[in-house]
């Protein structure tokens, strides 16, 4: 799971709950991930809880500084963008892939929808290098379904 923190003024992350372990974090730093709502404590945040094993009548409140930073920034009251953390996603093509196999070449379609799917899985699993790669492998799908598709209907008219 990617979590985002908040600290020191600065959106930060993501890093795996392990990671977050090792971080010099309080129970009121702010944190995000994906099922949340919006920015949230870390001591109250279901994933992030169980770093602060204290009892809840024990845990303190979130400071002031930690509230007024919130309230401040208006980034902090919506997910994290994938800009700030790294290269935007290469293109999928999916819609290209869609209008192949419908209308070119469905042996094409079929490979280019199942390689805009890969693309957007390695993205999200922070694989860049081989999203960036499949994205490529199905530029070149997409070309030759249409060089095909432009080949053998001529073909077919002639033979029909």
């Amino acid at each position: 799971m990617k979590i985002w923190v908040y600290l020191n003024g600065n959106q930060q992350g993501p890093y795996t709950l392990d990671e977050l372990s090792q971080m010099p974090i309080s129970a009121s730093t702010p944190v995000w991930y994906d099922g949340l709502p919006q920015w949230m404590p870390a001591g109250e945040a279901p994933v992030t809880a169980g770093l602060f094993a204290r009892p809840a009548q024990d845990r303190p409140l979130h400071s002031h500084n930690d509230a007024t930073a919130i309230s401040a920034d208006a980034s902090l009251h919506s997910a994290p963008t994938r800009e700030a953390d790294g290269p935007a996603c290469p293109p999928t093509y999916i819609g290209l892939g869609i209008f192949i196999l419908l209308c070119c070449f469905p042996i094409g379609g079929i490979f280019s929808l199942l390689l805009s799917s890969m693309t957007s899985r390695s993205y999200d699993d922070g694989d860049y290098p081989r999203a960036l790669r499949l994205s490529q492998y199905n530029e070149w799908v997409i070309m030759l379904s249409f060089a095909i598709a432009g080949l053998w209907m001529p073909l077919a008219f002639i033979l029909l």
